[in-house]
């Protein structure tokens, strides 16, 4: 700008001097009037302001035009950057962000001239973006001065800083819902998803300064192995078989194919029911809203996550305990065998059938289950819970907790026939139900106490091949079996603590510069529980346990409103982290208001809603683009 008014300054001097030996003479010239002395004064000043008036017009031209091509460069990079980034593409988005900032009329101009230009220079993608434009004299070109030509570029590339992000995936079953073109919504995702990981890595087989991890839930998550072994509690018969060798047989290690072992699934941290509405309010005591992890501090250890036996008598009182064939021992409207699973006898034998019952893991469950088929001292021979010393046992809550008492197999509804009773399968965990176009991957083999459990998520580190990513989507996510529900919160809180706590999930960053955080959690559904599987709230589990349990309300018609308000309060502690993460939300089908509500509060302005399989995979790129860190460097 300053060369260019120099330039027309320097022009309205010239034309000064041109016409100061004329001006000398009038002025000499005693003769001459009033009027042409003022005339011949006012042309050098007419001068003056038609150069200023042009040089700045031409500033504001050029100008402009640099806002064009800054924008354009950053909208052909974003687009240069997606999976489907084709010239004309491309081209397009540049076009569109440099004519929105720039008319083809502005300030008069004329020959506007658009040049995008898009390369890849070590692996990096460059856009470069260069516009020129004619503009035409005003005040000079009466002075003989002809149009300039102004000129702006700007160049765009991806200048990375660390980038640390966790990926929450839904992987509930209706996942297995088909959308547009047949395709379900779990292959839809799984597309999305690899878009996502590709624009990450930019054409790179990997990124040294990208960490990235994913998460599955439904109604759990899969975390227990990555957390310190204080975190968990071990339980007895399930995830530890201590006293096994007392009972003459040898169990089977979690690592070689114990059915009943424990996954790696949790329940949900300890808590105090109905937390207030308010999203900002803390809860004491509500442990599982926070950053810390079981067994921190007061922070009380996890349980893991168990599905127990689920066979319900068809009646609730003891009519035709000494009659086998009575209808009081049918059962009570339940997942297809699903979740009727009786602890392998032939595995364990009957001492260690008894041994594994009597543990707290399973006992409360019995429990529950068959006391109500005791009737009586005069007829203690037909009860299920049966006193160790042979005197009846009376129910309550003191016995229930003790440990003088067994269970009686032979009672129990039908506990030997193998059409109502199954040994748990081998599949414990889910394996890709649904996550193909495909009728055959559409149930999960069951029975198990892991009914339901995802597979384990991949923690946040660095320097991964995008391979790794890539399989890990392919082979590690899958709509499960559809039972009890969509619990947000589960993957949500989860998602946060192996995101921000890098002191224990920890990751070794490349630079010494603080990353940049995003957590991407994409869904499908409400967030509900739901007793439409097994027909009763007493059988259907979740990672709150029973429904029945009242862990979160003290009202089950309040459940559902106290897991959407957890979600809200948990979104609220991850925005006051000291380096909070920036938090993208894509609902892949319309939410109701209030979980609308709620996803906007967690993620103003990151909320992308979609409806179809060209729109999630938008979605994706979206986010991913924002996220690959383009800047404009010219």
């Amino acid at each position: 700008m300053h060369l260019l008014s120099r330039k027309l300054m320097g022009g309205a001097g010239s034309l000064c001097r041109k016409i100061g030996p004329q001006a000398r003479r009038l002025v000499a010239d005693r003769r001459g009037s009033t009027l042409a002395l003022m005339a011949a004064g006012l042309i050098p000043v007419i001068a003056a302001l038609g150069a200023g008036v042009d040089a700045g017009r031409l500033y504001l031209v050029k100008s402009q035009l640099q806002a064009g091509v800054d924008a354009a460069a950053l909208a052909g990079a974003r687009a240069f950057a997606v999976t489907d980034n084709s010239p004309a593409a491309r081209n397009k988005q540049a076009e569109a962000y440099f004519y929105g900032n720039f008319t083809s009329d502005y300030m008069g101009v004329s020959n506007l001239e658009l040049i995008p230009d898009f390369q890849t220079v070590s692996g990096i993608n460059v856009t470069t973006i260069t516009a020129r434009a004619r503009v035409p004299m005003t005040f000079m070109r009466i002075f003989g001065f002809a149009p300039r030509t102004m000129q702006a570029v700007a160049k765009a590339e991806l200048q990375p800083r660390p980038l640390e992000v966790m990926v929450v995936l839904d992987d509930t079953g209706s996942m297995k819902a088909n959308l547009s073109g047949g395709r379900t919504r779990m292959v839809a995702l799984k597309e999305a998803a690899t878009d996502f990981v590709e624009i990450l890595h930019q054409g790179a087989s990997s990124r040294r300064d990208l960490a990235m991890g994913f998460i599955g839930y439904d109604v759990t998550v899969n975390v227990g192995n990555l957390l310190p072994s204080t975190a968990v509690n071990k339980v007895e018969g399930f995830n530890s078989f201590a006293a096994a060798a007392h009972y003459g047989f040898t169990v089977p290690s979690h690592a070689s194919g114990n059915y009943l072992a424990w996954k790696g699934c949790v329940m949900a941290d300890a808590t105090v029911k109905d937390v207030s509405s308010n999203r900002l309010t803390s809860e004491a005591g509500a442990w599982d809203l926070v950053r810390s992890l079981p067994g921190e501090g007061s922070h009380p250890r996890v349980d893991p996550y168990f599905v127990p036996p689920m066979y319900v008598p068809n009646d609730i009182d003891n009519k035709g305990a000494d009659s086998p064939t009575s209808s009081y021992y049918n059962i009570r409207n339940t997942e297809p065998g699903n979740n009727l699973y009786r602890i392998d006898r032939s595995s364990f034998g009957e001492a260690g059938a008894d041994y594994l019952a009597a543990t707290e893991l399973y006992r409360q469950y019995f429990y529950d289950y068959y006391i109500r088929l005791n009737n009586g001292d005069a007829t203690k021979s037909d009860d299920v819970i049966r006193r160790k010393d042979g005197s009846y046992y009376t129910p309550s809550a003191a016995n229930r907790a003790a440990n003088d008492w067994y269970v009686d197999w032979k009672r129990i509804p039908n506990y030997y026939s193998s059409s109502h009773w199954k040994d748990p399968a081998s599949a414990t965990v889910n394996p890709l139900g649904g996550s193909v176009d495909s009728s055959s991957k559409n149930t999960t083999p069951m029975p198990s106490p892991n009914w339901q459990c995802p597979e384990e998520a991949m923690p946040v580190v660095y320097g991964r091949s995008k391979s790794s990513y890539l399989s890990h989507i392919t082979n590690q996510h899958g709509a499960i079996y559809p039972a009890n529900g969509t619990i947000h919160h589960a993957g949500l809180l989860w998602g946060y603590r192996l995101l921000v706590r890098d002191d224990v999930f920890t990751r070794t960053n490349p630079t010494n510069e603080k990353p940049r955080r995003a957590l991407v959690f994409m869904t499908d559904g409400l967030n509900e529980i739901t007793e439409s599987q097994n027909g009763y709230l007493d059988r259907t589990f979740t990672w709150y346990g029973r429904w029945t349990d009242l862990r979160i309300s003290a009202n089950q018609s309040n459940t559902e409103t106290q897991m959407l308000r957890r979600f809200e309060k948990t979104c609220a502690n991850i925005q006051r982290e000291t380096n909070p993460p920036e938090i993208y939300i894509i609902a892949l089908v319309a939410n109701s208001a209030a979980i609308d509500t709620a996803f906007n509060n967690c993620a103003p302005g990151r909320v992308y809603r979609t409806s179809s399989t060209d729109e999630l995979r938008r979605a994706f790129q979206d986010v991913a683009a924002e996220l690959v860190d383009l800047h404009l460097i010219q």
